[in-house]
C-alpha cells in the first residue's frame, strides 16, 4: 500500500512510528502492516492521508539505497515529472550528469513510475526544472540527455576552463578537440599570460643576465601586438582569465 500525504513532513511523522516502510518525498509505502496501526499512527501524527493505493503497477522496484544525487561537486540536474507538477505536485530527482546517458534516462523513467500521479495519469514527459555545478554553461528546461551527459563528462575532466571555452563558442563549435588545440591555460590577466611565456622560453633570464630591469619593457605594446590574430582571451573575474589560440 502507497500512502500520499499533502507534505514529507507529514509522510516523515508517520514514518518514525511504523516498521517496514520506504519513504519518496510525501509518499509512504507500507508493507505487511497492521491497519490498527497505521491508523493509530497517522492519528497520533496530527496528519492527513491525501490519497492511499493498494498498488502502482508501472512502479520500478524501490532501490535499496537512496538514489537521488548529492554530491556537491558534480554537474547534475533536477528532473521533475511534469505531469505531477501540472496536478500541483513537486515530484523529481536530482540525478548525476557525469553518468552515461542510458543511466540518466533509466533515473528519470524511476522518477516517472513513483510519481504520485502515476496510477491515474501517464507520466512520460519531464523536464530539467533546476541544476547545479555547471561552472556557468547554461541548460534548456528540455535539453537532450545525450548532450547534458557529455557536458558533464567534459567538465569533469577539463574543469572550468571548458564551460568558459563552451559558453563563448556555443554548442556548435565548441567540440573537446577544438578546445585542447585552443587552450593555453589560465592566468592572472593578459600580461601574466605574456610574462610567463617570456619566463618559459627563457627572455627574462636573458634580460636579467644583461641588467635589463623588466620595468622597462612596454607589456602593454607586446600585449596589444600578441592578441591582435594570434591570441584572445576571457576575463571570468579579476585574476581569473583564459587564453586561447586563434
Amino acid at each position: 500500500m502507497n500512502l500520499i500525504f499533502e507534505s514529507e513532513q507529514d509522510a516523515v511523522s508517520v514514518a518514525e512510528q511504523l516498521y517496514n516502510t520506504e519513504r519518496l518525498n510525501n509518499i509512504l509505502f507500507v508493507q505487511n502492516i497492521d491497519l490498527r496501526a497505521l491508523n493509530l499512527a497517522v492519528a497520533l501524527a496530527q496528519v492527513k492521508i491525501v490519497k492511499r493505493n493498494a498498488s502502482l503497477r508501472c512502479m520500478l522496484p524501490f532501490p535499496s539505497e537512496e538514489r537521488e544525487y548529492t554530491d556537491e561537486d558534480t554537474p547534475k540536474i533536477y528532473v521533475a515529472c511534469l505531469s505531477a507538477y501540472n496536478a500541483g505536485y513537486l515530484h523529481g530527482l536530482w540525478i548525476d550528469c557525469t553518468q552515461q546517458p542510458e543511466d540518466i534516462e533509466d533515473d528519470i523513467k524511476w522518477m516517472l513510475s513513483w510519481s504520485p500521479v502515476a496510477d491515474t495519469e501517464p507520466c512520460e514527459e519531464f523536464a530539467i526544472h533546476d541544476y547545479e555545478f555547471w561552472e556557468g554553461i547554461e541548460l534548456s528546461e528540455y535539453e537532450d540527455i545525450e548532450t547534458v551527459s557529455e557536458l558533464a563528462q567534459l567538465l569533469e575532466e577539463h574543469g572550468k576552463a571548458y564551460a568558459v571555452y563552451y559558453e563563448h563558442y556555443g554548442s556548435n563549435y565548441a567540440t573537446e578537440e577544438d578546445f585542447k588545440d585552443r587552450y593555453l591555460g589560465e592566468y592572472e590577466n593578459e600580461k601574466d599570460f605574456v610574462y610567463q611565456m617570456w619566463k618559459e622560453c627563457g627572455k627574462i633570464r636573458q634580460l636579467e643576465e644583461l641588467n635589463i630591469p623588466t620595468f622597462y619593457i612596454d607589456w602593454k605594446a607586446i600585449v596589444q601586438d600578441w592578441f591582435i590574430d594570434s591570441y584572445f582571451s576571457i576575463e571570468v573575474r579579476l585574476r581569473e582569465t583564459y587564453i586561447f589560440k586563434r
